[in-house]
């Protein structure tokens, strides 16, 4: 269907449902009359396949103890192999609740207090806040930013961040969040040969991986250079984001080599004890091999698309100066307003002005990024227009 068909049949409006984004504003702005735009999940239901197959489940058996599902082990593993030709091995699959439990998991199993543990900046907060918590340091490795606004790797500093501070792990983003880059095979490729040159273990969080929005394909880190970097990595990936379903707790934990995976099972056994969640597991099904879902996919793709492009448009042409980075990934636009906005105007303008609450950019790295703002397009496109003739009109160039 088109977009605005979509849009018609899917988008839901969530205030009063105790959604984290419309009805949480109160935990991190000062005021709760704003259009969210943070919470990275989507104004959209779910596909009616996915819905009809947790209501038939329920239906059907009790919510007992159960075990592991093969036939969810196979949707994982075939939808894996078709859209993204990387080819998995049951044995490799583990899970977590979600990908930021599993990285904790990883922390607590594969390093110790003060360990170092790197990221590339700007980046999702959640990975500093969860090494911090843990008492691990975290060494942010800045990207640079082209005239183009898109992000690259300087590997001479990453490599000298390494050995300078004996980094045990690096957390990989692909899709990158927030600047939306899709990392490409050769660009992973050199990374992870630091990482392994220097012993460093990979945790590769793919979360976004079926949000391609742009022309560069997703590759898994597990596929870099024909699986030679799988016994020192483990990715990290979940429905969660690409079907809106981040209220099901289920993550993949692939781990290709046995003794990462006793070590992280051996840990895993220490903080949690559960049977398989049969709700998600069924839900992940569904989405993994009905048409419906699969097609669901291609059709808020383009909404989101669509949705961006009217942004970069719109902004671009009464704001000229503005500087909003490719989104080849995600559904989260990464745009600097330092042209026209001082960094201490930034929450003022947003909140008390525009009434938009985005992610602010210090939320990624700290007061470096104080004049972006993170921008979530996974929803109508009245939405995205409300925002952007909101800023246009706020903003005087």
């Amino acid at each position: 269907m088109n977009t605005r068909e979509f849009t018609e049949t899917y988008y839901i409006h969530r205030r009063g449902s105790h959604s984290r984004k419309w009805d949480g504003e109160h935990l991190k702005f000062s005021r709760t009359d704003l259009l969210p735009l943070w919470v990275a999940d989507m104004d959209f239901m779910t596909p009616q396949c996915i819905q009809e197959a947790i209501c038939n489940y329920v239906k059907a058996n009790p919510l007992g103890y159960t075990m592991t599902n093969p036939k969810y082990l196979e949707a994982v593993i075939d939808w894996y192999k078709r859209r993204h030709n990387c080819i998995l091995s049951k044995d490799w699959l583990t899970s977590a609740p979600n990908v930021i439990t599993g990285i904790m998991w990883c922390i607590g199993a594969f390093t110790k207090a003060n360990d170092a543990i790197a990221v590339l900046t700007p980046v999702y907060g959640a990975f500093d806040a969860r090494a911090n918590d843990a008492y691990r340091r975290i060494v942010a490795v800045p990207l640079h930013r082209t005239l183009s606004n898109k992000y690259t790797i300087d590997y001479d500093a990453f490599e000298s961040a390494i050995s300078q501070n004996g980094v045990k792990v690096f957390i990989h983003c692909n899709p990158h969040n927030p600047v939306g880059h899709v990392w490409t095979e050769e660009e992973m490729d050199r990374l992870f040969s630091i990482c392994k040159q220097h012993n460093v273990l990979i945790i590769s969080d793919e979360i976004h991986q079926d949000l391609i929005t742009g022309s560069t394909p997703f590759t898994s880190a597990l596929s870099v250079s024909n699986g030679h970097y799988a016994d020192h990595m483990i990715t990290m990936s979940s429905v969660s984001k690409s079907f809106n379903m981040a209220s099901l707790h289920q993550a993949e934990v692939i781990i290709p080599n046995e003794a990462l995976q006793n070590q992280y099972t051996a840990y895993k056994a220490q903080v949690y004890h559960t049977d398989a969640d049969v709700i998600a597991e069924t839900a992940i099904t569904a989405a993994y091999t009905h048409p419906e879902a699969e097609a669901w996919l291609t059709d808020v793709l383009a909404v989101i698309r669509e949705n961006y492009e009217y942004l970069c448009r719109e902004l671009g042409t009464a704001l000229p100066q503005i500087r909003i980075s490719p989104m080849n990934g995600t559904y989260l636009a990464w745009i600097d307003f330092s042209a026209y906005v001082k960094a201490e105007d930034m929450h003022d303008l947003f909140e008390n002005q525009c009434r938009i609450a985005p992610s602010f950019g210090e939320w990624f790295g700290g007061e470096n990024y104080a004049t972006f703002v993170r921008l979530n397009l996974a929803t109508s496109l009245t939405n995205i227009k409300v925002a952007t003739h909101s800023i246009i009109e706020h903003i005087q160039p």
